[in-house]
This record gives C-alpha cells, sequence and structure tokens, in this order.
C-alpha cells in the first residue's frame, strides 16, 4: 500500500480511482487522500488539493481550516467566490444572531413601556418620550461607552488564556458604572429644570420628571448589566443572553398590562415595572455567571484586587464614553428646534 504513493506522488489525485487501493475501506478513503495530499504539499512545485475542486463542491460544508487554505491560493477563480461569501455571511450570522437579538429585545422594553404609557394621554406619553430621549439616552450613552472598554479587555484577556482576569475587569466596571449612575441620578432626579432648559413646556417636563424618576432603579440595573452582558459576549456566550433577553420582553409586556390598564398605577407606575423588568434581567445574567459551568474559569468570585487600578481604567472608559456620547448629544440638538421635521426625527 505504502508503495503506491512513489507511484501517484506526481499524479492528480483527483483523477486517481480507490480500486487502486485495495486495503482501504471507504471510511478510510478520504484519509489515504489527505496523506497523498500531504506528500505532494512537502515540493513547493504542487499546489494544494482545493485548487482542483470541481464546480459541485460545496464550500459551506469545508472546514474553516481548509478554507483559509483555499484563501491563501492567488488568483482565486471567479466561480468560487458566491460561495465564498455564502461561507462568510453563514459564520457572521450564526456569531451575530443572538446578539442583535439582545439589543433589539433590550431596546423594546422601553418601547413597549412607551406603547403603554400612550394610553394615559398625549401628555403623558410626550413626558416619557422626551424623559426616555433627553434624560435616559443621554446617561445609557454614557454607560453604553463605558462597557466599550469591558469589551475590549475581556476580549483580550479571553484570548490570552487569562481566565481570571476577566473577573476582575468585571466587577471593576460595575464599580465604576454604579459610581457613573450615582452622578446621573442626579440629572434624572433634577430632569425638570433640565427638560425645561431644552425648550419643553411646563406640563411635559412634569410628566417627563414623573417618568424619570421612576427609571432611577433602571439607570442602576443598566449599570450593571451592560459589563455583564460584555463579560459574557467576550466569551462567545450569547445565546443564553438572547434567550434570557426574549423571556424578560414577555414578561414585561404582560406587566405592563396589569399596571396599567388593571391596577391603574399611571405613569410612575409604567416607570417603575420598566426598572423591575431590567434588574430581573440583571438577576438572570448574573446568576448564569456564577452558577454556569461556562463561566468556572472566568468567574473566580468577589475580590478587592477590583478596586486596584480603577484610575487607569477610569480614564480608558471616560475615552470610550465620550466617543459614543454623539448620539445622545444629537438628540437633544433636536429637541430644541422646534419645526416639524425635526419632531418627526425624534
Amino acid at each position: 500500500m505504502f508503495g503506491s504513493f512513489k507511484i501517484f506522488r506526481h499524479t492528480n489525485i483527483s483523477h486517481v480511482p480507490f480500486s487502486l487501493f485495495p486495503y482501504t475501506t471507504s471510511s478510510s478513503s478520504s484519509l489515504v487522500l489527505e496523506v497523498v495530499h500531504a506528500t505532494m504539499n512537502s515540493d513547493s512545485g504542487y499546489q494544494p488539493l482545493l485548487v482542483g475542486l470541481h464546480s459541485h463542491s460545496n464550500i459551506p460544508d469545508l472546514s474553516s481550516d481548509t478554507i483559509e487554505e483555499f484563501l491563501k491560493q492567488r488568483p482565486i477563480e471567479l466561480r468560487w467566490w458566491p460561495q465564498l461569501i455564502a461561507w462568510e455571511s453563514r459564520l457572521i450570522w450564526l456569531l451575530s444572531w443572538a446578539s442583535i437579538v439582545v439589543s433589539i429585545f433590550n431596546y423594546m422594553l422601553s418601547f413597549v413601556t412607551l406603547m403603554f404609557t400612550g394610553h394615559l394621554g398625549s401628555v403623558e406619553l410626550a413626558g416619557a418620550s422626551i424623559a426616555i430621549v433627553g434624560v435616559q439616552g443621554l446617561a445609557y450613552g454614557v454607560i453604553l461607552g463605558m462597557a466599550s472598554a469591558v469589551q475590549t479587555l475581556c476580549g483580550q484577556a479571553y484570548g490570552a488564556r487569562k481566565y481570571s482576569a476577566m473577573s476582575i475587569i468585571l466587577q471593576r466596571a460595575i464599580i465604576l458604572h454604579l459610581g457613573a449612575a450615582v452622578v446621573l441620578s442626579f440629572l434624572f432626579w433634577f430632569s425638570g429644570s433640565f427638560l425645561k432648559l431644552i425648550g419643553q413646556s411646563e406640563s411635559i417636563a412634569e410628566k417627563g420628571q414623573a417618568f424619570a424618576r421612576g427609571i432611577i432603579l433602571q439607570l442602576y440595573a443598566y449599570a450593571v448589566a451592560c459589563p455583564m452582558q460584555r463579560f459574557l459576549q467576550a466569551q462567545n456566550i450569547v445565546n443564553p443572553l438572547a434567550f434570557m433577553s426574549i423571556g424578560v420582553f414577555l414578561l414585561h409586556v404582560l406587566l405592563n398590562w396589569l399596571v396599567v390598564f388593571v391596577l391603574d398605577y399611571g405613569l410612575v407606575g409604567a416607570a417603575l415595572t420598566l426598572s423591575f423588568s431590567w434588574w430581573l434581567l440583571v438577576l438572570l445574567n448574573g446568576l448564569y455567571i456564577i452558577l454556569s459551568p461556562r463561566c468556572k474559569q472566568t468567574w473566580v468570585g468577589l475580590s478587592v484586587k477590583a478596586f486596584k487600578g480603577i484610575w487607569p481604567y477610569f480614564k480608558l472608559t471616560a475615552a470610550y464614553a465620550w466617543m459614543l456620547w454623539y448620539r445622545p448629544k444629537l438628540h437633544l440638538i433636536l429637541t430644541l428646534l422646534h419645526t416639524q421635521k425635526a419632531q418627526i426625527l425624534l
């Protein structure tokens, strides 16, 4: 059998019948081809097997290593590009679909609350809307920007196999985020004056302040949830996050219906329901991090090391927060415009 390799060393193996290997079975025939392929690649004058693939070959069924080997060849024939694009798109969607679901359903929590406040009256809807856009959006831009540093550092630590460092990064981020939430709480509590400053009427500013005070608890929940989600995403743990977000969203719809239509708790009740749903999401994320075997190496428990190196980490998060703050600033600028076009954009 091994003498056959000398015969076919300089032969195109795509035309070699398996009958010439009498001692191979169908299950081992692929192994024979791999060995022959490796033998051919030992000489620089021979091209890899993939160059000789037929047009009926199915690229999405091949392994990533095989595709990478194929992409090293120059030039790549045009007939392969549709399958390569389909293969790459499939991988992107497999990796990103859960993150997309998390972002959509987390956003839909506030959107559902606005839908139910619309049944309370036009002034209540306007107050809740401007509170979410002008106050909550401003605070979320800061916290979301700070959370981007968590994703960067946790991704680097996970790639370097420094799993225990990820736990310290998460705890340090939560400490800083909660500190930022304390500062931003004053904006929520005194949001009435802020809303009047940007041109809102007395009645809308009053309703907006009532709603903003009701979602102060949500601000703290968001400050904890953001680094938790980035911590899990850095480990490619995204499917559980998607399922938790969908479950909390469905419960949130039911709770809003009970609070607004059945219990008649009004605008403040809707705001507190939003805060409760976010804290429920934090609880589920935290339990998963603590109890899941997938986080056994990356979560090592609470540590005082999280309080060390706060200042360098703060400077990094501040830079990220400033970069992602442009969208809330744009919303605030639009609120100062009284044209019909600006109202449609908002």
